[in-house]
C-alpha cells in the first residue's frame, strides 16, 4: 500500500503525536528525579539532626536537613507571614529572628497563629530543633510583601533583614519542630514535605494519547487510499 503523506493535516497529527512520545519520555525522566528526591527528603527527615552552629558555608546545600540550635528569640522584630489557614481557621505564620550561640541570626517559622500577636520570652535562651527550608521562593501571583502593616506574602531574606536592622542567614530559614519553651501562641508546622509524583500516570497518558494520532492517522490514510 502505498501512502503519500502530503496533507497537511496528516504532517501536523504525526507532529502532535511525535510531541506526545517526546512528553512521554520526559515524564519518565521526571519521574526518576522525583523519586530520588523523595528518597533524599526522607533519609534527611529521619537523620539525627545537626547542630547548627557546626554548618559552615551555603546552608542551602543542607535544604531538609534536621538541626538543632540554642540561642534567643527577638520577639520585638517578628513578622507576620499570610494567610494562612489551620483547621479552617485564617491566621498568619509568625516569623521570628533567632539569634544563635555565635551571633549569626536565623529566621524562624514558628508555625499558625490566629492574629498578629506577639509574645515575648524576655530573652530567654532556649533549644530548637527544626528543618532547613529555602526561602526566597514566590511565582507570578505571589503579592508583593507589605513592610509598612508588617504584612509578608513569603519569605525574603532581603527585605526581612532590612525590616529587622539584622544580617539574617541568606537564602534560607527553619521550620521550628520543636523547642524546650512551651509555645501557647503558635502553632508548629508539620515540616515534612508531601511530594506528589504523578509522573508515570503523566508517561502513560501521553504515550497513549501518540498511539491515538498514529491510529487516526492510519485510518485516514486507509480510508483514502481505499476511495
Amino acid at each position: 500500500m502505498n501512502f503519500k503523506i502530503k496533507n497537511p493535516i496528516i504532517l501536523v497529527s504525526l507532529l502532535i503525536a511525535l510531541i506526545c512520545f517526546s512528553l512521554s519520555l520526559w515524564q519518565v525522566k521526571r519521574l526518576y528525579w522525583k523519586n530520588n528526591l523523595i528518597n533524599n527528603l526522607e533519609l534527611a527527615y529521619t537523620s539525627e539532626p545537626i547542630n547548627l552552629k557546626t554548618i559552615t558555608g551555603d546552608l542551602g546545600n543542607f535544604k531538609f536537613n534536621k538541626v538543632i540550635a540554642k540561642g534567643f528569640f527577638l520577639d520585638e522584630q517578628s513578622m507576620f507571614l499570610g494567610p494562612r489557614v489551620f483547621k479552617d481557621t485564617v491566621g498568619y505564620n509568625l516569623i521570628t529572628p533567632f539569634m544563635l550561640d555565635d551571633s549569626r541570626y536565623v529566621l524562624i517559622n514558628r508555625g499558625w497563629i490566629k492574629e498578629k500577636k506577639i509574645n515575648t520570652n524576655k530573652n530567654k535562651k532556649i533549644s530548637i530543633k527544626g528543618i532547613i527550608k529555602e526561602a526566597n521562593l514566590k511565582n507570578i501571583f505571589t503579592p508583593k510583601n507589605n513592610k509598612k502593616k508588617n504584612l509578608w506574602y513569603y519569605i525574603d531574606i532581603d527585605q526581612m533583614s532590612e525590616f529587622t536592622g539584622l544580617n539574617l542567614m541568606k537564602g534560607v530559614f527553619l521550620d521550628l519542630i520543636s523547642s524546650n519553651e512551651l509555645q501557647e501562641h503558635a502553632v508548629p508546622n508539620n515540616s515534612r514535605v508531601k511530594l506528589s509524583n504523578n509522573h508515570l500516570q503523566y508517561a502513560v497518558t501521553w504515550f497513549l494519547l501518540g498511539i491515538v494520532f498514529l491510529i487516526m492517522n492510519y485510518i485516514y490514510l486507509r480510508k483514502k487510499n481505499g476511495n
